[in-house]
């Protein structure tokens, strides 16, 4: 099939070259024509040169109506032609016997193997056939007079054909061979830069690459994307063999119900992208609800059957729109069903587009704040039970945006972990509120100590110790009036790396606080464990005192195993003086909410 191919492939790039053949092959057949009519040669000459010079000429200005295999037969059968007549006449003193080789020369380059050979055939039938002609008709030429030449003729010429073709269709063969390799080389390439090597699915870039030829041609569709939620789970419990296989079974089931318009691709590791094309919703639906049956009804992984979680995002991509403002789309949409829980799929819509809208922007305003270390710190004071004099204030980080406004701390804390940039934002505040100790202590009491929200990432980062320490002695802060806070998720990871760096923190006099105790996980365990200075329970939990039992029976529990550690309790988040008469009775030792004093500046 291979060589079928390439005798085309030659065809198509001679076909131009016989363009500018034939009216050559006129201009000289023309020529010889004058120069045989000047020369001793028989006139009959100028006759069939004038005929070959008015062939080529035909051929020429009809060249669009004659096809380039008429082409390629009138270019062989000329030679051949003109090589008998000339043989006749001048015997082997003429150009005859050259002539028949230029034909073969010309019958191995343009004809196929078996048909260049039928041409070599015909050639030394030919020759034969002259032989007998002269040998037998009593016609007086030179060659007649001596029958070995012919014989001597005969087998230079057989030699030259068999030569001619052994060595044409040995390179030939070679060549063939070599584009062969490269055909399947580039096969191989193309493989690997569009097809996915484990499920034999396109690959993100040809998936795009195709969608371009959506836009060209204008289609409107849906674009869907999905991933295994659980694909890690499953590495970790069964082998990344079993992963394999489960993408393999889900790309071969999907594939399986996919329509010859629709495109189905493996654009990462776990997930997937679709595209639907269709003008309606309905149907649209309709082809999500057929991929789903197929695969419940084919998944053929027993034990997995009912363990496969999808997350999913689709958006309708119109004649209007941008293709890959479509893509990026899908792509938000589905890293936003990713981190929802109970959230299996998600629809791109203008609430999505507006909140992804809102999102940049505020990572930009982060960046920049960031950048410029232009976050403002507010003070909120904490007040001893015991005293009802202030003893500490907790530094709370605050944007106040020229465009977007006073942006809530959680919402932009939550960005600087995104943006794993937790690091910079602690050390940023860190140098704020040292920075600031001495107007605290002018303002609140010299007795005052401070204490610093830190993200558990950055707690047990590399050099946080060495920082803080070098930092409370460049702004000469006395180390015992700082308190580092701390929520329980720092106990979850890499938790004897905490107990290292709290080690080294209390030795130098610095105190660790346990924030938002009681929101977490196994709370009443970190006691015994984690080596604190300070707990301090958790806001949802003081707003139901006094209107919940459980509550007040937990609240009261804390508070005494507290006590037990030789740990301070500080209760946050109270706004009414019965919340702080409860906890005072209780034996809280400092109280900190909007009942005395919201979080200011200095």
């Amino acid at each position: 099939m291979f060589r079928e191919d390439y005798d085309a492939m030659i065809l198509n790039r001679i076909e131009k070259s016989f363009d500018s053949i034939m009216p050559i092959g006129s201009v000289i057949a023309w020529l010889s024509a004058i120069m045989v009519y000047f020369s001793a040669i028989s006139n009959r000459f100028v006759v069939y040169n004038s005929i070959v010079g008015i062939i080529f000429l035909i051929v020429s200005l009809i060249k669009k109506k004659v096809t380039i295999e008429l082409k390629i037969v009138i270019t062989i059968s000329v030679p051949i032609i003109m090589g008998v007549l000339s043989f006749l006449d001048g015997g082997f003193g003429s150009a005859g016997l050259s002539l028949l080789m230029i034909s073969n020369i010309m019958a191995v380059l343009l004809l196929s193997k078996e048909n260049s050979r039928a041409v070599g055939f015909f050639s030394l039938v030919i020759f034969i056939g002259l032989f007998i002609f002269y040998r037998y008709n009593g016609l007086k030429v030179s060659i007649h007079a001596d029958s070995s030449l012919w014989a001597i003729q005969f087998l230079v010429f057989f030699l030259y054909i068999f030569i001619l073709h052994t060595v044409v269709y040995s390179i030939r063969g070679y060549l063939l061979e070599n584009i062969k390799s490269l055909e399947n080389s580039i096969i191989r390439i193309e493989e690997l830069a569009y097809y996915d090597q484990l499920t034999g699915l396109i690959n993100e870039y040809k998936f795009k690459e195709e969608l371009e030829k959506v836009k060209d041609k204008n289609h409107e569709g849906f674009l869907v994307m999905f991933n295994v939620n659980n694909l890690g789970v499953i590495n970790s419990i069964y082998g990344d063999s079993m992963g394999d296989d489960v993408l393999y079974n889900i790309a071969k089931n999907f594939d399986g119900e996919r329509k010859p318009e629709e495109l189905l691709s493996r654009i990462s590791g776990n997930e997937f992208s679709i595209w639907i094309p269709c003008d309606g919703e309905e149907y649209f639906y309709e082809r999500v609800d057929d991929y789903q049956e197929n695969f419940k009804n084919n998944f053929n992984i027993p034990k997995l059957s009912n363990k496969i979680q999808f997350k999913a995002s689709y958006v309708r991509h119109e004649k209007s729109h941008n293709i890959d403002e479509t893509y990026r789309k899908a792509r938000l949409a589905l890293t936003h069903a990713k981190v929802r829980e109970g959230v299996e799929k998600v629809y791109y819509d203008n609430e999505l587009d507006m909140m992804f809208r809102h999102e940049y922007r505020l990572k930009e305003t982060v960046e920049k704040y960031l950048d410029n270390s232009s976050f403002t710190i507010h003070y909120q004071p904490k007040i001893s039970c015991y005293t009802g004099r202030i003893s500490g204030v907790e530094a709370l980080a605050r944007i106040n945006d020229d465009h977007l406004g006073q942006i809530s701390p959680i919402e932009f804390v939550n960005m600087i972990e995104k943006m794993n940039q937790s690091v910079d934002f602690g050390k940023i505040i860190i140098s704020k509120v040292l920075n600031d100790y001495y107007k605290i202590i002018d303002k609140y009491g010299k007795d005052t100590s401070v204490s610093i929200n830190i993200s558990p990432s950055h707690f047990i980062s590399e050099g946080f110790s060495k920082f803080l320490l070098e930092s409370t002695k460049k702004y000469n802060v006395p180390n015992e009036k700082i308190i580092i806070e701390l929520t329980e998720e720092v106990a979850i990871n890499n938790f004897d790396k905490v107990i290292q760096v709290m080690s080294e923190l209390r030795a130098k006099g610095i105190r660790i606080s346990l924030d938002d105790f009681g929101s977490g996980y196994s709370s009443l365990n970190y006691l015994s464990k984690l080596i604190i200075d300070e707990v301090k329970i958790d806001k949802a939990f003081v707003s139901q005192i006094g209107n919940n039992d459980r509550i007040d029976i937990m609240i009261k529990t804390i508070v005494n195993l507290s006590k037990q550690y030789g740990l301070s309790v500080v209760a946050e988040g109270v706004e009414t003086s019965d919340q702080y008469d409860k906890l005072n009775e209780i034996g809280c030792d400092e109280i900190q909410g909007y009942y005395f004093f919201k979080p200011e500046s200095l």
